[in-house]
């Protein structure tokens, strides 16, 4: 329900939307502020042949040029936001938006990011350099934000296309997965657990 009205608002009556995104941001920060500055740790330990670390307004460009160069197709089910400058900037400020960024050097391959609410919910959403998937990319964000959702004391929730099977499987690799609700377009609500939290 929460994720039904986030997207109707989003689109329908953005005003409402930028006020209630404010007003979340610092009702999150007041009550999680202490728990995101133990982030940054559990993303390095994830880290390996790749760097992992929260995103900043120094990466902006860089981020942009990661936006820029994937091919069309890459969103064809990952349509989270605008992918500009300025909107990248405003995610970045805003504290319930966990953004994250996976670098090979200085370039970004892959962008993560949990879209949290005060009430103890996060959406996870996660994009991968198409030159670079196939390297455990995504299998590690879905772990270190399992992580990080649970360090917060946040439960964390997808939608997914049936037919993005690649996002789905990097998921399901390395999390359990509970389905919350069939939606339209042939998309998944689904709640992501450790794996091992469901019983056969």
């Amino acid at each position: 329900m929460l994720y039904k009205i986030a997207h109707f608002l989003q689109e329908r009556v953005s005003f409402v939307w930028d006020f209630i995104e404010i007003l979340n941001s610092c009702l999150f920060s007041l009550r999680y502020g202490r728990k995101l500055k133990g982030i940054q740790p559990i993303l390095t330990k994830h880290q390996g042949d790749f760097i992992v670390r929260e995103a900043s307004f120094k990466d902006v460009d860089a981020i942009i040029n990661f936006f820029e160069a994937q091919p069309k197709e890459s969103f064809d089910f990952f349509k989270p936001h605008p992918f500009d400058a300025p909107t990248t900037k405003k995610l970045i400020k805003n504290r319930s938006y966990l953004f994250f960024i996976v670098l090979d050097g200085s370039q970004v391959v892959g962008y993560y990011f949990l879209r949290s609410f005060f009430m103890g919910k996060s959406y996870l959403g996660k994009l991968v350099d198409y030159r670079y998937r196939g390297k455990g990319i995504g299998k590690m964000m879905c772990l270190s934000a399992m992580e990080v959702a649970i360090h917060c004391g946040l439960r964390m929730y997808e939608t997914i296309s049936k037919d993005n099977l690649a996002s789905l499987y990097s998921t399901q690799k390395v999390l359990d997965t509970r389905i919350i609700e069939e939606m339209e377009d042939n998309y998944i609500y689904i709640e992501d657990l450790p794996k091992g939290s469901l019983k056969e």
